[in-house]
């Protein structure tokens, strides 16, 4: 018996150490963080604008890994999340019909991830604990201020700012891609990759330390499913 282990052992390490060639799938998160309802410092007198709150909104999208180096992997997942809001706006000519909004971002994360503990049955099915970090970029709406209201409302100003189609106006301006708010920063994650056959999976958690992307905070945590193929 003790034959038959030791013949069986050098496949079993093998096994876990060469997990896959490639993978590729689909993701989806919780993020984790709220923003709270805000009204932006205007200096008119009788102006009032509020970004309502939201938080946690959900991320879905794709990824792409290479287990070609030796001692890490790397990977490369897009995603896209939002969370919906109301912008009210008011000033002397009264109130600015409610704007139904969300709050959007698409998300690039190049990550160098190593195992740290690895085990697998034969020809079957896989699992490791990893860790790893790396660089993340970001593309997001922005909120609404006094410099964008000022900018629409013209020569009339704001105090004075036509209000019937405001909303309208104002949601051009902030879907406008040229408005769009750029951000990057770096992320540490950790997790569990678990592999039957061909079939794919990971549960990890991330935490992103960027400025500019989520009003009011430094980053962000996220816990993240995926489901794919490797190879």
């Amino acid at each position: 018996m003790k034959k038959i282990i030791q013949s069986f052992l050098p496949i079993f390490i093998l096994s876990s150490q060469v997990f896959a060639i490639a993978g590729f799938g689909l993701q989806v998160g919780q993020n984790m963080f709220s923003v709270k309802e805000s009204s932006p410092t205007i200096n008119v007198q009788y102006v009032i604008l509020k970004n309502g709150a939201f938080e946690n909104p959900i991320s879905v999208g794709g990824y792409l890994y290479l287990d070609i180096i030796p001692v890490v992997d790397l990977e490369v997942d897009f995603n896209f999340q939002g969370s919906k809001y109301d912008i009210n706006f008011e000033n002397d000519l009264g109130k600015m019909p409610t704007l139904p909004f969300a709050w959007a971002s698409a998300d690039i994360f190049y990550t160098v991830r190593k195992e740290i503990i690895g085990i697998g049955i034969p020809f079957l099915a896989k699992a490791k604990l990893f860790a790893g970090g790396g660089y993340n970029t970001h593309m997001s709406t922005p909120l609404a201020n006094e410099t964008m209201l000022t900018n629409l409302c013209g020569d009339s100003g704001i105090a004075n700012c036509d209000v019937t189609s405001l909303d309208k106006t104002l949601e051009t301006y902030m879907t406008n891609k040229d408005n769009y708010i750029t951000s990057s920063g770096f992320h540490l994650q950790g997790g569990l990759q678990f592999k039957i056959l061909m079939i794919d999976s990971f549960l990890f958690y991330r935490h992103v330390i960027v400025d500019d992307l989520i009003p009011g905070a430094k980053g962000f945590s996220s816990l993240n499913l995926r489901l794919g193929m490797g190879f």
